[in-house]
């Protein structure tokens, strides 16, 4: 008989400190999502709705719009562009950007809020423009890409002018297939044909091209910058490598990454000549110092953000884009602070960034198929409210709230204690009167 009501002692003791630990447990888990879902739209639909178009309760084409709980605002998009992809920003202000789906170059003028748009030739067939930059002269260079199933790859490099607008385009040789580019402080283009495993550049004058083969194979070499050296850099998302070329040497460097099949991206450059990238996969933002020939890398705060695009502004912040995050996210590399942004538009995209530095605005282009908008961010406005938040003292209904939390913790720790406790000495001591 006291062998039967010891086990069930023992058995009602162990149910009910189970109990109490699955409660704790279970009170943990939400007391963290609650800590984690502030700055969170909490309805992004509604949010969605607050940005206009311009066949939408009368808003005027190219008018600026903001949502409330983020200091992102947006530009509709005129009838007839699909939504944005590649962009660049030139010397007075205008942001240059392709359609993701078509064969326009369109352009925007933020201070005539206007927009003005070129296609490409019925010459030049089934195809549109893919990624843009830059040159020294005003010149926009880019590739293309098809966008017709069926037809064949294009071999193209092009230009349009600006002062008369004309296109013009190069038929590369040995079926490259040209995809990023760049142009360097010398004029010189540079772009990276992932078919073949190149770097080539182009002679702005005579059009003279050469190429170099990238040591390591199939490494599917993407994105590519110039540092102020005029050494080119380039990401081997395959080969998980940052890679480097020397003009003058004609020689290759390649960097293997901290995190194993971190997938880097695209390559931003900083003042102090360091290396920025992102890594999609591994949800990270990292950089090589070439000096020390150093990797460092920082983990984005939202899990599985895909970041796709990043910048240096002048002030040492590093901003990028989360593309399924849905949000436009800074890291200061001083304080080792993050920021980050929802952006208005439910499942926008984002796409390309790009910092008109004159003005101090960021910009970025969004490619669902439904978003049709440019975001901008007054970048030191930002940074200004977000300074103030984090700086900002804690409230005593916040306090009370924290206290009271904590007092719940404890109060179950002490009651799991003692019934711990409990148990074990009503085991002892039944233990003890079974053997007497």
């Amino acid at each position: 008989m006291r062998t039967t009501f010891s086990f069930i002692l023992r058995k009602t003791t162990c149910s009910l400190i189970l109990f109490l630990y699955g409660t704790l447990l279970c009170g943990g888990t939400a007391f963290a999502q609650g800590e984690h879902d502030h700055g969170k739209a909490k309805d992004p639909a509604s949010a969605k709705d607050m940005v206009m178009s311009p066949h939408d309760h009368g808003a005027s084409m190219g008018q600026i719009q903001s949502a409330t709980p983020t200091p992102i605002k947006e530009v509709a998009l005129p009838e007839g562009l699909s939504s944005a992809q590649s962009m660049a920003i030139d010397s007075t202000g205008r942001i240059w950007f392709t359609e993701k789906v078509g064969k326009k170059l369109a352009v925007y003028d933020p201070e005539k809020k206007g927009f003005t748009t070129y296609s490409l030739p019925d010459s030049w067939g089934k195809m549109g423009l893919s990624n843009i930059t830059l040159g020294l002269d005003g010149e926009i260079w880019f590739t293309v890409t098809r966008w017709i199933e069926g037809t064949e790859e294009p071999h193209i490099l092009g230009r349009f002018s600006p002062a008369d607008g004309y296109f013009t385009k190069y038929d590369i040789p040995h079926n490259s297939i040209p995809e990023e580019l760049t142009v360097d402080a010398k004029g010189t283009i540079w772009f990276l044909a992932a078919n073949k495993n190149y770097l080539y550049r182009v002679d702005p004058k005579t059009f003279a091209l050469k190429g170099y083969l990238i040591p390591t194979a199939n490494g599917n070499p993407k994105s590519i910058a110039a540092d102020q050296k005029g050494h080119i850099w380039f990401a081997e998302s395959t080969a998980n490598k940052i890679g480097e070329f020397i003009p003058e040497q004609e020689v290759f460097y390649e960097h293997e990454l901290l995190t194993q099949f971190a997938n880097p991206g695209k390559i931003s450059i900083d003042k102090q000549g360091r290396i920025w990238f992102v890594e999609m996969t591994a949800n990270r933002i990292g950089v090589f110092t070439p000096e020390l020939k150093r990797f460092d890398e920082v983990i984005i705060p939202t899990p599985s953000s895909s970041p796709v695009a990043l910048v240096n502004d002048d002030n040492g912040n590093v901003w990028f884009l989360e593309y399924k995050g849905n949000k436009v996210g800074v890291f200061n590399s001083e304080k080792a602070v993050f920021h980050e942004y929802d952006i208005p538009s439910f499942g926008s995209l984002p796409a390309d960034i790009a910092i008109d530095r004159k003005r101090s605005i960021l910009w970025f282009t969004q490619s669902a198929t439904d978003a049709k908008r440019l975001g901008m961010i007054s970048i030191n406005e930002a940074l200004a409210e977000s300074n103030k938040q984090n700086n900002a003292p804690q409230t005593p209904s916040e306090e009370k709230a924290s206290n009271g939390s904590l007092s719940k913790w404890l109060a179950y720790l002490v009651v799991i204690i003692g019934i711990a406790t409990l148990g074990v000495w009503l085991a002892r001591r039944s233990r003890k009167g079974g053997h007497s």
